[in-house]
């Protein structure tokens, strides 16, 4: 994702990419809930030095998660355009708001986390890994990694093989946090 940029509804503030994105992502964590206006947060997660704000100075909302570590919220003060998102504990990350950027259908979502607090109306797809908190690496995080997977094939074979599945399909049996053997 080298020389992407991004800012505010206003255009008050204004920033740039550089680099490649290291994770493509929806949080469905209460807080994010309450940030997005209901849904999840869809953010793309850069190295914070790949991450310029070339004009104007945004605002930080700092609150404490759900696993008791300080998080901020950064935003436009003029527009509330919510811009990124950072860990106290791993500042050397920043989550990119997808709706921020200029260009967001460069947003090509690999995980869902914290599905456990995914409202009963929002959608999951069976293609995207789903984690009911933070992913932790591990036989836990391959054996979904697998699951996403082989429904991607099967949507693959299936509009290969004229059955009408369309890549589209979604994943209507399921609810928030349900992922294979829940």
């Amino acid at each position: 994702m080298a020389n992407r940029a991004g800012g505010c509804l206003c255009g008050a503030v204004r920033y740039e990419l550089s680099g490649r994105a290291q994770m493509d992502l929806s949080c469905y964590c209460r807080d994010c809930q309450y940030v997005s206006g209901g849904g999840p947060a869809h953010a793309i997660v850069m190295l914070s030095k790949d991450v310029s704000i070339t004009q104007g100075e945004p605002n930080e909302y700092w609150t404490v998660s759900a696993k008791g570590r300080r998080v901020t919220r950064v935003f436009c003060d003029k527009c509330g355009t919510p811009l990124f998102a950072r860990n106290e504990k791993l500042p050397q990350y920043l989550a990119v708001k997808v709706g921020s950027l200029d260009d967001p259908t460069v947003f090509e979502p690999q995980a869902n986390i914290w599905t456990k607090s995914a409202q009963p109306w929002h959608h999951l797809d069976a293609a995207i890994s789903r984690f009911k908190e933070n992913p932790e690496l591990g036989v836990a995080a391959i054996l979904e990694f697998l699951r996403s997977s082989a429904v991607k094939l099967g949507r693959l074979f299936g509009k290969r093989r004229g059955t009408g599945a369309s890549g589209e399909a979604r994943d209507k049996g399921s609810g928030p946090g349900q992922a294979a053997g829940e």
